[in-house]
């Protein structure tokens, strides 16, 4: 039988948990999950919810405005009907990054 010459991600022979390898590519990255920034992405869902989360994705912060691209204008418009719960979660949770508008492409 042959050998899979593969290099392997492991600790003493074992394979990592995928936390660990979560937590290795992050710091190869160089992103730091307890910034603002990154703990947005990492929230992004439980912000907009289960039914935008699949259509709308974070594309930018620019200034005080936060760019989301949306796959569909239906998706935009629902989006931008929510804007204001959406802006005022993120200034409950994330006020450092101090976004005031949203900016939508499709």
């Amino acid at each position: 039988m042959a050998r899979d010459k593969r290099v392997r991600v492991c600790k003493d022979g074992e394979p990592l948990k995928s936390s660990e390898i979560l937590d290795l590519v992050l710091r190869r990255l160089r992103i730091d999950v307890d910034t603002p920034k990154s703990a947005l992405g990492f929230a992004w869902q439980q912000i907009v919810g289960e039914r935008l989360y699949p259509h709308v994705k974070i594309v930018d912060i620019r200034l005080n405005t936060l760019v989301l691209r949306a796959d569909h204008p239906s998706w935009a418009q629902l989006t931008l009907m929510q804007q204001r719960r959406i802006l005022d979660e993120l200034n409950r949770r994330y006020p450092t990054l101090g976004i005031k508008t949203i900016q939508l492409i499709t």
